[in-house]
């Protein structure tokens, strides 16, 4: 079998899409009752996709690949979503009934391949039958439908579920609009196959799906692993960045102790928004007046002044054996940066070495 550079590509995320449904599954750092429907979810469809990528001429793939397992895999997306969120349905009993459409027809199929594909037996319809292909080409759409139905309603659920992590709820809303975009090429797919004689119809499908499964292995683990890790970091410290922070007045003409104030005790650095604006209202003077005050009572620009206790904030994590198991991101993250690499630059500007490097040198010394 010659393969060509999609091919490749494909079977590259095949690869890894497999890699990491275990990886969800069996590692410590992600393994948990909500993760394992993701690692299901990543695992049926890259073997979805395997299957399907190729005319393998073989019998159990071939004989796998008619079972329908597209009814199976967006239950799985449905219910990790219902973890990730911790709705109240995720424990309801109508849930099960969600994997109903599978077993239906899985047990279809498996009376029909008794005779058709075992010959256990005879039925009294035949493969010929205009019953049986009628039947045949319905659950295709079938398929393609249950899935638009359970990935539009997981995607209403994080839109209205407001009492999550707005993190979560963007990452799920992207996540849904990446499976849309797999649902419709899936469509159109279908009608070209329908209305057209092209040879390779669905080509463009399992190309889409590779590259969902490159999505996935950074957007879908990583990421959201990241915003996990920072809910942690926060309940550790013992924080909450909500609390409303009071107005603090300056001694006459003497702000800076108001704004250290701001800083040391109500934390407005780790707020990666954080503008001279925003400083300006907690003090309760004009932004301009607020620029002059940097210039000749603190004797720091802005961005600088915020930065140092952004870049002190990190060191007291690093530093911290109780924060060893969270990523350097997720800690500058928390520190205020907006991003690891605004992060890593300032790091190691006003440091002289790497967070990473930072993070060693405590742990040998």
């Amino acid at each position: 079998m010659t393969l060509s550079l999609s091919d490749l590509f494909i079977l590259a995320s095949v690869l890894q899409g497999v890699f990491l449904g275990l990886a969800i599954r069996f590692s410590p750092a992600l393994r948990s009752k909500t993760n394992n429907y993701l690692a299901y979810f990543m695992l049926l469809l890259s073997g979805m996709t395997l299957l399907g990528w190729q005319e393998w001429d073989l019998f159990w793939p071939d004989w796998i690949w008619s079972l329908m397992i597209e009814f199976l895999i967006p239950v799985m997306l449905f219910r990790y979503y219902l973890g990730v969120l911790n709705h109240p349905d995720q424990q309801a009993k109508w849930i099960k009934w969600l994997y109903a459409p599978f077993f239906f027809f899985l047990i279809i199929d498996l009376i029909f391949d008794g005779d058709f594909v075992f010959d256990l037996y005879l039925l009294p319809v035949k493969e010929e039958n205009p019953f049986y292909q009628f039947y045949d080409a319905l659950l295709d759409s079938l398929a393609l439908w249950w899935n638009i139905a359970l990935v539009i309603w997981a995607f209403i659920i994080a839109r209205v579920n407001t009492s999550a992590p707005r993190e979560k709820r963007q990452w799920l809303m992207r996540f849904s609009i990446a499976m849309i975009v797999v649902l419709v090429v899936w469509f159109l797919s279908d009608y070209v196959e329908a209305r057209t004689e092209m040879e390779d119809p669905f080509s463009a499908i399992w190309i889409v799906l590779s590259l969902f499964c490159w999505y996935m292995a950074y957007a879908g683990v990583y990421r959201l692993r990241i915003v996990d890790e920072r809910a942690e970091i926060m309940a550790l410290r013992g924080e909450a960045m909500t609390k409303k922070v009071p107005v603090i007045a300056g001694t006459g003409n003497d702000y800076s102790p108001a704004l250290h104030r701001l800083m040391d005790e109500e934390f407005l650095f780790r707020n990666p928004d954080l503008g001279r604006q925003v400083v300006a209202d907690h003090l309760g003077i004009s932004e301009g007046y607020l620029s002059q005050i940097m210039s000749t009572q603190i004797g720091q620009p802005f961005a600088d002044y915020v930065n140092g206790y952004r870049i002190e904030e990190a060191k007291r994590l690093l530093s911290s054996a109780d924060f060893d198991r969270y990523s350097l991101e997720a800690i500058g993250l928390e520190a205020g940066f907006r991003s690891r690499s605004a992060f890593y630059k300032g790091f190691k500007e006003a440091a002289g070495v790497t967070p990473g490097a930072y993070r060693k040198q405590r742990k040998t010394s």
